[in-house]
């Protein structure tokens, strides 16, 4: 029997005269193989979940002879799992629990009269597996930024029910993998500052945000609800930021309106899709407030904005200036992190400008760079220095490739960085760099910077 707590016989195809569009269900709805895809009065919201509910739609709309419900108990956080989505993790407090096996209602002429017990049937595999215990980082996160840009086609089609778990699982394999190894994943988005791709900007300024919580020790819970705010906190500009970051003049009107409403607007959307978390929407809400009243929407100052908020602006500040735009080249790290350090204490907070560059470098895990000896390698990992780090050569002095990834520490005056390269003109080599950190020394090994 695929339904659990259900009596077989009474289980029926959705009818396309019971469900329409902006009309609450009468029956919560599960698919054929008994998993729950809509929950009883949830609003049919829009033309992409009515047609799931016709195609795959089962109900069991009546009630058993005795009078119990023949409808299984709705557990936390049930609901429609879109494709591509991503299943939230076990709760703690159930991991470990024994499988207790579910009753199933007798009809009144059962022998005994008494409850038959069912196993649990296998559920279907969630698309992201468990991360092993060292996973390589860089192909980890480009898997996490795929399920992102799903998620968020899916949620500009049609919010759907348990987007906020999905997206909270995603900030948790997140930090997941920037405990695990800080300088890899900073460096496996500093190697795509050249894509213009929203998820990957996203997921940039994720694991930004991460670094800088991870650094001031803050409260878990909240750290993923900021990380899951740097996941989403553009979403209402996906349909047009395509457009915005091939548009080599000035915005249209629309264009601006659409920018300046994006905060609440994105609110709206996450509102919509059953995020409740204040700490996430504060954030979301005000990533464009300046500490000096110069941000938007509401032109808050100083105290009135949150820490989340305060964290996020300054990775979206920081993440949109290293990326490249059709009227303007990507702002090498060094120069972008001395402008935010020159706007500390006006338009961004101090503590935080300081932090970041403390954290990720003058020169990031991932930069392309040119040593004094003549040498090309890219940034591998930060040193007691922020400003010298330990290079991996990639290209000898003499211009051929190296054989050997040998590491230079830059605080050498040999090996001293002169200037960083732009990436497009070493790509291809600069972009399969990511087996470096794998075979680097282990970060826990490395001395701490000071």
């Amino acid at each position: 029997m695929a339904f659990r707590g259900c009596v077989e016989g009474f289980v029926r195809p959705v009818k396309a005269d019971e469900v329409e569009l902006g009309a609450p269900l009468a029956w919560s709805v599960y698919d054929g193989a008994g998993k729950l895809l809509f929950v009883q009065g949830m609003v049919v919201a829009c033309q992409a979940h009515l047609d799931i509910l016709l195609e795959r739609g089962m109900v069991v709309p009546e009630t058993s002879t005795s009078g119990g419900t023949l409808l299984p108990a709705i557990g936390k956080g049930e609901g429609i799992a879109p494709s591509g989505g991503v299943e939230p993790p076990a709760r703690a407090e159930t991991e470990n629990a024994a499988p207790e096996a579910d009753a199933i209602s007798e009809p009144e002429d059962a022998a005994d009269g008494e409850e038959e017990q069912l196993d649990d049937e296998a559920e279907p595999e969630a698309p992201l597996e468990p991360l092993p215990s060292h996973p390589p980082v860089f192909p980890a996160i480009q898997q996490l930024r795929r399920v992102l840009q799903a998620l968020h086609a899916e949620l500009l089609d049609c919010p759907f029910h348990g987007f906020d778990e999905r997206v909270r699982d995603l900030a948790m394999r997140l930090q997941v993998l920037v405990a695990r190894d800080q300088d890899a994943a900073l460096a496996a988005m500093q190697l795509e500052v050249g894509e213009d791709d929203q998820s990957a900007r996203l997921m940039h300024a994720a694991i930004l945000c991460q670094v800088l919580l991870q650094a001031r020790q803050w409260d878990e819970e909240e750290s993923i609800s900021v990380v899951a705010a740097a996941l989403t906190f553009d979403v209402a500009l996906g349909p047009i930021v395509a457009e915005l970051n091939q548009q080599p003049g000035g915005l249209t009107v629309a264009q601006r309106l659409v920018i300046d409403g994006h905060p609440q607007a994105g609110v709206e959307l996450l509102q919509n899709a059953g995020v409740d978390d204040p700490v996430w929407l504060e954030a979301v809400l005000h990533h464009h407030e300046r500490l000096d009243g110069s941000g938007y929407p509401n032109r808050l100052t100083a105290d009135a904005i949150t820490a989340g908020a305060r964290t996020l602006a300054i990775v979206d500040i920081y993440s949109a200036m290293v990326r490249p735009r059709a009227y303007r080249e990507a702002i090498h790290a060094r120069h972008a992190l001395r402008n935010l350090f020159m706007e500390r204490g006006k338009a961004v907070d101090e503590a935080l400008a300081t932090l970041l560059i403390r954290e990720i470098g003058v020169f990031p895990p991932g930069t392309p760079v040119r040593l004094a000896n003549g040498e090309v390698g890219v940034v591998l990992h930060r040193g007691r220095d922020a400003a010298k780090p330990v290079v991996a050569r990639l290209i000898n002095a003499n211009g051929t490739l190296a054989a050997i990834a040998a590491q230079r520490d830059t605080s050498t005056p040999a090996y001293a960085i002169t200037e960083t390269v732009p990436p497009n003109k070493y790509q291809a080599l600069v972009s399969s760099a990511g087996e470096l950190w794998d075979k680097r020394t282990p970060p826990m090994a490395r001395p701490r910077r000071t």
